[in-house]
Protein backbone atom coordinates (compact mmCIF):
# COMPACT_ATOMS: atom_id res chain seq x y z
CA UNK A 1 0.00 0.00 0.00
CA UNK A 2 0.99 3.57 -1.02
CA UNK A 3 -0.17 6.59 1.39
CA UNK A 4 -0.59 9.59 0.26
CA UNK A 5 2.15 11.96 -0.71
CA UNK A 6 3.12 14.89 2.24
CA UNK A 7 4.77 16.78 -1.22
CA UNK A 8 1.02 16.78 -3.07
CA UNK A 9 -1.37 18.74 -0.52
CA UNK A 10 -1.58 22.17 1.13
CA UNK A 11 -0.01 20.46 3.81
CA UNK A 12 3.24 19.64 2.46
CA UNK A 13 3.89 23.15 1.49
CA UNK A 14 2.60 24.26 4.99
CA UNK A 15 5.60 21.39 6.07
CA UNK A 16 8.01 23.33 4.33
CA UNK A 17 7.65 26.49 6.11
CA UNK A 18 9.53 24.53 9.22
CA UNK A 19 8.20 26.87 12.03
CA UNK A 20 5.24 24.37 13.48
CA UNK A 21 6.45 24.64 16.73
CA UNK A 22 4.92 27.08 19.12
CA UNK A 23 7.30 30.23 19.40
CA UNK A 24 8.10 29.93 22.61
CA UNK A 25 9.76 26.13 21.84
CA UNK A 26 12.75 25.62 21.61
CA UNK A 27 13.74 24.45 17.77
CA UNK A 28 11.88 20.87 17.47
CA UNK A 29 13.87 17.60 17.53
CA UNK A 30 14.55 15.84 14.53
CA UNK A 31 13.26 11.88 14.29
CA UNK A 32 15.19 11.59 11.32
CA UNK A 33 17.04 14.47 9.13
CA UNK A 34 18.14 13.44 5.60
CA UNK A 35 20.94 15.04 3.77
CA UNK A 36 22.52 14.90 0.13
CA UNK A 37 26.24 14.28 0.87
CA UNK A 38 28.75 13.35 -1.26
CA UNK A 39 28.50 9.69 -1.15
CA UNK A 40 25.00 9.50 -1.11
CA UNK A 41 21.88 9.76 1.48
CA UNK A 42 22.65 10.31 4.68
CA UNK A 43 20.40 10.26 7.97
CA UNK A 44 21.34 10.96 11.35
CA UNK A 45 18.78 10.23 13.79
CA UNK A 46 18.48 9.84 17.61
CA UNK A 47 19.45 5.93 18.49
CA UNK A 48 16.64 6.02 21.62
CA UNK A 49 13.18 7.38 21.66
CA UNK A 50 11.20 8.13 24.83
CA UNK A 51 7.43 6.91 24.96
CA UNK A 52 4.41 7.78 27.02
CA UNK A 53 1.04 5.74 27.58
CA UNK A 54 -2.05 7.20 25.97
CA UNK A 55 -5.58 5.93 25.24
CA UNK A 56 -7.02 5.59 21.58
CA UNK A 57 -9.37 8.61 21.31
CA UNK A 58 -13.05 8.06 19.83
CA UNK A 59 -12.50 9.12 16.27
CA UNK A 60 -12.76 7.64 12.99
CA UNK A 61 -9.51 9.22 12.17
CA UNK A 62 -7.31 7.18 14.76
CA UNK A 63 -8.68 4.08 13.93
CA UNK A 64 -6.07 2.48 12.62
CA UNK A 65 -4.35 2.57 16.04
CA UNK A 66 -7.00 0.29 16.87
CA UNK A 67 -10.52 0.79 18.75
CA UNK A 68 -11.40 3.66 20.89
CA UNK A 69 -9.80 3.24 24.35
CA UNK A 70 -7.38 1.43 23.81
CA UNK A 71 -3.54 1.70 24.65
CA UNK A 72 -0.73 2.83 22.33
CA UNK A 73 2.43 4.37 23.70
CA UNK A 74 3.50 7.80 21.67
CA UNK A 75 7.50 7.75 21.23
CA UNK A 76 9.47 10.90 20.34
CA UNK A 77 10.14 14.13 22.16
CA UNK A 78 7.82 14.34 25.23
CA UNK A 79 8.53 17.47 26.66
CA UNK A 80 4.87 18.85 25.66
CA UNK A 81 6.53 21.86 23.77
CA UNK A 82 8.62 20.74 21.17
CA UNK A 83 7.95 18.11 18.38
CA UNK A 84 9.36 15.51 16.23
CA UNK A 85 10.22 16.06 12.76
CA UNK A 86 11.00 14.30 9.77
CA UNK A 87 13.72 16.64 7.74
CA UNK A 88 14.14 16.60 4.14
CA UNK A 89 15.76 20.05 3.96
CA UNK A 90 18.73 19.04 3.35
CA UNK A 91 17.99 16.39 0.12
CA UNK A 92 17.82 18.05 -3.10
CA UNK A 93 15.01 14.95 -4.40
CA UNK A 94 11.96 13.58 -2.92
CA UNK A 95 12.05 10.54 -0.48
CA UNK A 96 10.01 7.54 -0.19
CA UNK A 97 9.78 6.24 3.43
CA UNK A 98 9.06 3.25 5.12
CA UNK A 99 9.35 1.37 8.43
CA UNK A 100 9.66 -2.07 9.57
CA UNK A 101 10.18 -3.38 12.94
CA UNK A 102 12.99 -5.43 13.61
CA UNK A 103 12.69 -6.69 16.85
CA UNK A 104 9.10 -6.32 19.13
CA UNK A 105 5.93 -7.81 20.54
CA UNK A 106 3.56 -5.01 18.87
CA UNK A 107 3.32 -2.98 15.75
CA UNK A 108 4.47 0.54 15.10
CA UNK A 109 2.61 3.34 12.93
CA UNK A 110 4.23 6.38 11.72
CA UNK A 111 0.88 9.32 11.53
CA UNK A 112 1.25 13.22 10.91
CA UNK A 113 -1.71 15.36 10.77
CA UNK A 114 -3.70 17.10 7.88
CA UNK A 115 -6.43 19.40 7.21
CA UNK A 116 -8.23 19.97 10.60
CA UNK A 117 -5.88 17.98 12.42
CA UNK A 118 -7.26 15.23 11.31
CA UNK A 119 -4.72 11.88 11.81
CA UNK A 120 -2.91 10.59 8.64
CA UNK A 121 -1.15 7.86 8.62
CA UNK A 122 2.10 7.64 6.52
CA UNK A 123 3.31 3.98 7.44
CA UNK A 124 3.13 1.09 9.50
CA UNK A 125 5.24 -2.28 10.39
CA UNK A 126 1.69 -3.90 9.99
CA UNK A 127 2.06 -3.76 6.33
CA UNK A 128 4.14 -2.60 3.20
CA UNK A 129 3.13 0.88 3.11
CA UNK A 130 5.23 3.95 2.13
CA UNK A 131 4.83 7.47 1.35
CA UNK A 132 6.42 10.37 0.15
CA UNK A 133 8.63 13.05 1.68
CA UNK A 134 9.06 16.46 -0.42
CA UNK A 135 12.80 17.53 -0.98
CA UNK A 136 13.17 20.77 1.43
CA UNK A 137 10.31 20.02 3.56
CA UNK A 138 10.21 19.00 6.95
CA UNK A 139 7.35 16.83 8.46
CA UNK A 140 5.73 16.72 11.65
CA UNK A 141 5.33 13.22 12.98
CA UNK A 142 3.88 10.85 15.46
CA UNK A 143 5.46 7.12 16.13
CA UNK A 144 3.04 5.05 17.99
CA UNK A 145 3.62 1.41 19.27
CA UNK A 146 0.51 -0.90 20.74
CA UNK A 147 1.90 -3.29 22.94
CA UNK A 148 4.60 -2.77 26.29
CA UNK A 149 7.39 -3.94 25.57
CA UNK A 150 11.11 -3.49 23.53
CA UNK A 151 11.12 -2.08 19.64
CA UNK A 152 13.36 -2.08 17.47
CA UNK A 153 12.41 0.09 14.41
CA UNK A 154 14.01 0.91 11.16
CA UNK A 155 13.29 3.91 9.40
CA UNK A 156 14.15 3.23 5.35
CA UNK A 157 14.63 6.40 2.86
CA UNK A 158 14.83 5.72 -1.03
CA UNK A 159 15.73 8.44 -3.14
CA UNK A 160 15.40 8.85 -6.64
CA UNK A 161 17.81 11.25 -9.15
CA UNK A 162 17.91 11.40 -12.58
CA UNK A 163 20.92 9.42 -13.99
CA UNK A 164 23.12 9.43 -16.80
CA UNK A 165 22.37 7.68 -20.35
CA UNK A 166 19.66 5.43 -21.70
CA UNK A 167 18.23 2.02 -20.58
CA UNK A 168 18.01 -0.38 -23.20
CA UNK A 169 14.33 -0.02 -23.48
CA UNK A 170 15.25 3.99 -24.44
CA UNK A 171 13.78 5.16 -20.59
CA UNK A 172 16.16 7.59 -18.70
CA UNK A 173 18.02 5.82 -15.71
CA UNK A 174 17.81 6.84 -12.43
CA UNK A 175 20.37 6.47 -9.82
CA UNK A 176 18.44 5.68 -6.29
CA UNK A 177 20.67 6.52 -3.13
CA UNK A 178 18.97 4.55 0.10
CA UNK A 179 19.61 4.83 3.54
CA UNK A 180 18.15 3.35 7.11
CA UNK A 181 18.50 4.68 10.68
CA UNK A 182 17.11 2.38 13.61
CA UNK A 183 15.57 3.59 16.51
CA UNK A 184 15.06 1.41 20.45
CA UNK A 185 12.27 2.13 22.49
CA UNK A 186 10.33 0.37 25.77
CA UNK A 187 7.14 0.61 26.07
CA UNK A 188 6.59 0.48 29.77
CA UNK A 189 3.56 -1.47 30.65
CA UNK A 190 0.57 0.72 31.49
CA UNK A 191 -3.05 0.26 32.79
CA UNK A 192 -5.87 1.79 31.22
CA UNK A 193 -7.05 3.36 34.57
CA UNK A 194 -3.55 4.73 35.14
CA UNK A 195 -3.61 5.91 31.92
CA UNK A 196 -7.11 7.74 32.13
CA UNK A 197 -6.03 8.82 35.66
CA UNK A 198 -2.83 10.72 34.19
CA UNK A 199 -5.74 12.13 31.07
CA UNK A 200 -7.56 13.84 33.46
CA UNK A 201 -4.88 15.65 35.78
CA UNK A 202 -4.98 12.82 38.53
CA UNK A 203 -2.39 10.50 39.81
CA UNK A 204 -3.06 6.96 40.76
CA UNK A 205 -3.16 8.59 44.52
CA UNK A 206 -5.85 10.14 43.53
CA UNK A 207 -3.76 13.20 43.53
CA UNK A 208 -3.37 16.15 41.09
CA UNK A 209 -0.38 15.50 38.32
CA UNK A 210 1.32 18.34 36.60
CA UNK A 211 -0.93 18.95 33.26
CA UNK A 212 -0.70 21.17 30.59
CA UNK A 213 -4.87 22.20 29.27
CA UNK A 214 -5.82 21.29 25.71
CA UNK A 215 -8.22 23.40 23.45
CA UNK A 216 -9.54 24.06 19.98
CA UNK A 217 -7.12 26.55 18.12
CA UNK A 218 -9.25 28.02 15.76
CA UNK A 219 -6.93 29.84 13.52
CA UNK A 220 -9.46 30.68 10.18
CA UNK A 221 -12.82 30.40 9.62
CA UNK A 222 -16.43 31.74 10.98
CA UNK A 223 -17.34 30.94 14.46
CA UNK A 224 -20.12 32.70 16.77
CA UNK A 225 -20.17 33.45 20.60
CA UNK A 226 -24.15 32.87 22.06
CA UNK A 227 -26.07 31.45 24.52
CA UNK A 228 -28.39 28.34 23.88
CA UNK A 229 -30.23 25.86 26.40
CA UNK A 230 -27.71 22.92 27.03
CA UNK A 231 -29.71 19.99 28.93
CA UNK A 232 -32.27 22.98 30.01
CA UNK A 233 -29.61 25.00 31.20
CA UNK A 234 -28.50 28.44 29.95
CA UNK A 235 -24.99 27.96 28.40
CA UNK A 236 -23.18 30.40 26.92
CA UNK A 237 -21.00 28.71 24.37
CA UNK A 238 -19.20 29.00 20.86
CA UNK A 239 -20.45 27.78 17.63
CA UNK A 240 -18.11 26.36 15.35
CA UNK A 241 -18.94 26.92 11.62
CA UNK A 242 -15.75 25.28 10.36
CA UNK A 243 -16.49 22.05 9.32
CA UNK A 244 -20.46 21.31 7.42
CA UNK A 245 -21.96 20.24 10.24
CA UNK A 246 -21.83 22.51 13.01
CA UNK A 247 -20.09 22.00 16.46
CA UNK A 248 -21.14 23.82 19.89
CA UNK A 249 -17.93 23.83 21.79
CA UNK A 250 -17.44 25.43 25.36
CA UNK A 251 -15.41 28.61 25.81
CA UNK A 252 -13.05 26.98 27.84
CA UNK A 253 -11.96 24.34 25.79
CA UNK A 254 -11.39 27.07 22.37
CA UNK A 255 -8.51 29.42 22.16
CA UNK A 256 -8.93 32.03 19.02
CA UNK A 257 -5.63 32.29 17.33
CA UNK A 258 -5.17 36.18 16.07
CA UNK A 259 -1.74 35.91 14.22
CA UNK A 260 -0.04 38.90 12.98
CA UNK A 261 -1.42 38.64 9.43
CA UNK A 262 -4.17 40.16 11.38
CA UNK A 263 -2.07 43.68 12.20
CA UNK A 264 -3.78 46.25 10.27
CA UNK A 265 -2.84 49.98 10.01
CA UNK A 266 -5.13 52.17 12.32
CA UNK A 267 -7.55 54.31 9.06
CA UNK A 268 -7.84 58.36 9.32
CA UNK A 269 -10.97 59.29 10.75
CA UNK A 270 -13.91 58.35 13.78
CA UNK A 271 -10.73 55.68 15.23
CA UNK A 272 -8.98 57.81 17.69
CA UNK A 273 -10.44 55.02 19.82
CA UNK A 274 -7.69 53.09 18.61
CA UNK A 275 -4.44 54.77 18.39
CA UNK A 276 -2.73 57.33 16.53
CA UNK A 277 -3.66 56.77 12.41
CA UNK A 278 -1.58 54.35 10.85
CA UNK A 279 -0.29 52.74 13.72
CA UNK A 280 -0.36 49.36 13.33
CA UNK A 281 -3.77 47.23 15.53
CA UNK A 282 -4.64 43.14 15.84
CA UNK A 283 -7.85 42.90 14.02
CA UNK A 284 -10.52 40.08 13.48
CA UNK A 285 -12.20 42.48 10.51
CA UNK A 286 -16.19 42.62 10.68
CA UNK A 287 -16.08 41.01 6.73
CA UNK A 288 -14.53 37.83 6.96
CA UNK A 289 -10.73 37.63 5.29
CA UNK A 290 -9.70 34.20 4.32
CA UNK A 291 -6.99 33.39 7.02
CA UNK A 292 -7.94 34.62 9.71
CA UNK A 293 -11.06 33.65 12.18
CA UNK A 294 -14.43 35.54 11.77
CA UNK A 295 -15.77 35.55 14.91
CA UNK A 296 -19.69 36.99 15.48
CA UNK A 297 -22.52 36.70 17.96
CA UNK A 298 -25.78 34.84 17.93
CA UNK A 299 -28.89 34.36 19.98
CA UNK A 300 -30.38 32.04 16.47
CA UNK A 301 -30.27 28.94 18.35
CA UNK A 302 -33.93 27.34 18.11
CA UNK A 303 -33.89 26.72 21.89
CA UNK A 304 -33.29 30.54 22.55
CA UNK A 305 -35.82 31.65 20.20
CA UNK A 306 -38.18 29.05 21.07
CA UNK A 307 -38.03 30.28 25.21
CA UNK A 308 -37.10 34.32 24.97
CA UNK A 309 -39.17 36.40 23.55
CA UNK A 310 -37.01 39.71 23.97
CA UNK A 311 -33.20 40.73 23.74
CA UNK A 312 -30.60 39.47 25.03
CA UNK A 313 -28.57 41.86 27.03
CA UNK A 314 -24.35 40.92 26.30
CA UNK A 315 -22.40 42.12 29.21
CA UNK A 316 -18.39 42.86 28.44
CA UNK A 317 -17.54 42.45 32.49
CA UNK A 318 -13.77 41.94 32.57
CA UNK A 319 -10.99 42.18 29.80
CA UNK A 320 -7.27 40.08 31.04
CA UNK A 321 -4.93 41.16 29.02
CA UNK A 322 -1.79 42.75 27.80
CA UNK A 323 -3.75 45.73 26.12
CA UNK A 324 -6.95 47.09 24.91
CA UNK A 325 -9.87 45.47 23.41
CA UNK A 326 -12.89 46.97 21.52
CA UNK A 327 -15.32 45.93 19.69
CA UNK A 328 -16.89 47.86 17.11
CA UNK A 329 -19.01 48.46 13.68
CA UNK A 330 -18.26 49.72 10.57
CA UNK A 331 -21.20 52.00 9.22
CA UNK A 332 -22.43 52.41 5.97
CA UNK A 333 -19.97 55.68 5.40
CA UNK A 334 -17.07 54.18 7.02
CA UNK A 335 -18.02 55.26 10.40
CA UNK A 336 -17.22 53.10 13.75
CA UNK A 337 -19.89 52.24 16.23
CA UNK A 338 -18.32 51.53 19.57
CA UNK A 339 -19.86 48.33 21.36
CA UNK A 340 -17.26 47.78 23.66
CA UNK A 341 -13.83 49.35 24.79
CA UNK A 342 -11.87 47.93 27.57
CA UNK A 343 -10.31 51.39 27.96
CA UNK A 344 -13.49 52.78 29.70
CA UNK A 345 -14.94 51.50 33.00
CA UNK A 346 -16.69 48.01 32.31
CA UNK A 347 -19.08 46.33 32.76
CA UNK A 348 -20.59 47.27 29.33
CA UNK A 349 -23.75 46.09 27.74
CA UNK A 350 -25.09 45.32 24.17
CA UNK A 351 -28.67 44.80 24.19
CA UNK A 352 -28.75 41.77 21.15
CA UNK A 353 -32.06 41.04 19.39
CA UNK A 354 -33.73 37.75 19.72
CA UNK A 355 -32.75 35.47 16.35
CA UNK A 356 -30.22 37.84 15.63
CA UNK A 357 -26.47 36.95 13.84
CA UNK A 358 -23.90 39.72 13.71
CA UNK A 359 -20.03 40.46 12.97
CA UNK A 360 -18.30 43.32 13.91
CA UNK A 361 -14.30 44.27 14.25
CA UNK A 362 -12.48 42.43 16.81
CA UNK A 363 -9.48 44.75 18.03
CA UNK A 364 -6.35 44.01 20.76
CA UNK A 365 -4.04 46.75 20.54
CA UNK A 366 -1.34 44.62 21.93
CA UNK A 367 -0.10 41.24 21.09
CA UNK A 368 -0.39 38.06 23.96
CA UNK A 369 -2.62 36.43 25.93
CA UNK A 370 -6.69 38.08 26.46
CA UNK A 371 -9.22 36.72 28.24
CA UNK A 372 -12.77 38.31 27.78
CA UNK A 373 -15.13 37.70 30.82
CA UNK A 374 -18.58 37.54 29.05
CA UNK A 375 -22.49 37.21 29.94
CA UNK A 376 -25.13 36.79 28.54
CA UNK A 377 -28.39 37.22 30.11
CA UNK A 378 -32.48 37.22 29.16
CA UNK A 379 -35.66 36.63 30.44
CA UNK A 380 -37.87 33.91 29.13
CA UNK A 381 -41.45 34.08 28.18
CA UNK A 382 -42.25 32.29 32.07
CA UNK A 383 -40.69 35.21 33.46
CA UNK A 384 -37.33 33.44 34.69
CA UNK A 385 -33.83 35.18 34.32
CA UNK A 386 -31.37 33.40 33.18
CA UNK A 387 -27.95 34.11 33.12
CA UNK A 388 -24.20 32.52 32.36
CA UNK A 389 -20.85 33.72 32.02
CA UNK A 390 -18.10 32.50 30.27
CA UNK A 391 -14.38 33.84 28.99
CA UNK A 392 -13.72 34.08 25.28
CA UNK A 393 -9.62 32.59 25.29
CA UNK A 394 -7.30 34.06 22.41
CA UNK A 395 -3.74 34.47 21.50
CA UNK A 396 -2.38 37.46 19.83
CA UNK A 397 0.40 37.78 17.52
CA UNK A 398 2.32 34.58 16.26
CA UNK A 399 4.49 34.60 19.27
CA UNK A 400 1.67 34.10 21.69
CA UNK A 401 1.24 29.83 22.53
CA UNK A 402 -2.12 29.54 22.62
CA UNK A 403 -1.24 26.53 25.33
CA UNK A 404 -0.87 29.73 27.68
CA UNK A 405 -4.67 30.53 26.91
CA UNK A 406 -6.38 27.42 27.61
CA UNK A 407 -8.08 26.76 30.70
CA UNK A 408 -10.20 23.49 29.33
CA UNK A 409 -9.94 20.33 27.72
CA UNK A 410 -11.12 20.68 23.97
CA UNK A 411 -14.82 19.06 24.19
CA UNK A 412 -17.32 20.04 21.31
CA UNK A 413 -21.03 18.99 20.43
CA UNK A 414 -22.52 18.42 17.33
CA UNK A 415 -25.16 20.60 16.64
CA UNK A 416 -27.83 17.89 15.75
CA UNK A 417 -26.92 15.00 17.56
CA UNK A 418 -25.23 16.24 20.86
CA UNK A 419 -22.30 13.90 20.80
CA UNK A 420 -18.90 14.95 22.34
CA UNK A 421 -16.79 15.38 18.54
CA UNK A 422 -14.36 17.94 19.09
CA UNK A 423 -10.82 18.69 20.14
CA UNK A 424 -7.81 16.24 20.31
CA UNK A 425 -6.69 14.60 22.99
CA UNK A 426 -5.65 16.41 26.83
CA UNK A 427 -2.16 17.81 26.61
CA UNK A 428 -0.93 15.63 29.78
CA UNK A 429 1.80 13.29 29.91
CA UNK A 430 -0.71 10.75 28.07
CA UNK A 431 -1.38 12.51 25.07
CA UNK A 432 -0.04 16.17 24.62
CA UNK A 433 1.68 15.45 21.30
CA UNK A 434 -1.47 13.83 19.66
CA UNK A 435 -3.03 17.35 20.30
CA UNK A 436 0.01 19.23 19.98
CA UNK A 437 0.97 18.31 16.44
CA UNK A 438 -2.56 18.88 15.38
CA UNK A 439 -2.52 22.25 16.73
CA UNK A 440 0.87 22.78 15.03
CA UNK A 441 0.02 21.91 11.96
CA UNK A 442 -3.23 24.17 11.95
CA UNK A 443 -1.37 27.05 12.69
CA UNK A 444 1.55 26.45 9.95
CA UNK A 445 -1.51 26.17 7.43
CA UNK A 446 -2.39 29.52 8.68
CA UNK A 447 0.56 31.16 7.98
CA UNK A 448 0.86 29.64 4.56
CA UNK A 449 -2.96 30.60 4.06
CA UNK A 450 -2.38 34.36 5.58
CA UNK A 451 1.27 35.24 3.37
CA UNK A 452 -0.91 34.21 0.36
CA UNK A 453 -3.85 36.92 2.11
CA UNK A 454 -1.08 39.88 2.69
CA UNK A 455 0.43 39.30 -0.55
CA UNK A 456 -2.77 39.67 -2.58
CA UNK A 457 -3.57 42.38 -0.36
CA UNK A 458 -0.34 43.97 -0.77
CA UNK A 459 -0.93 43.18 -4.76
CA UNK A 460 -4.51 45.32 -4.71
CA UNK A 461 -2.71 48.22 -2.90
CA UNK A 462 -0.24 48.49 -5.86
CA UNK A 463 -2.91 48.17 -8.31
CA UNK A 464 -4.64 51.64 -6.64
CA UNK A 465 -1.44 52.93 -6.15
CA UNK A 466 -0.72 52.98 -9.45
Amino acid sequence: MKYRSLAAAAVGAALALGSAAPAEAQAPEGIAAFEAGSTGLNVTAPEELATVPALVPDREDFAFLGDAGDLVWVAGTVDGTTYPTLDASGVDADLTLGLDKLEGPGEAWLYTFTGPGLAQPLASTKEESTFELAAGTTALVVLAVDEPGAYTLELRARQDAPGHGSAPNGHAQTAAATATTTYSLIAEAATREETAALATGADAEGGKAQTAASCEVITDGHVDVGPRFVDGEWTVQLRDDRASESVWRDLEDVVLRVPDAALFPIPEGDYGFLGEAGEEIYMLPQVQDAGIVWPGWNTQDASVIDAVPGAVDWNLQAVDGPGDFTLFLTGTFGGADVLFDSSESLPQTVSVPRNTHAHGNFTFSEAGIYRLTVEFAATTADGEAVTDTKRIQLAVGDAANPNDACSGGGSGDDESAGDDKGGFLPTTGTGWLLWGLGAALLAVVGVVIMAATRKRRGAAEDVDAS
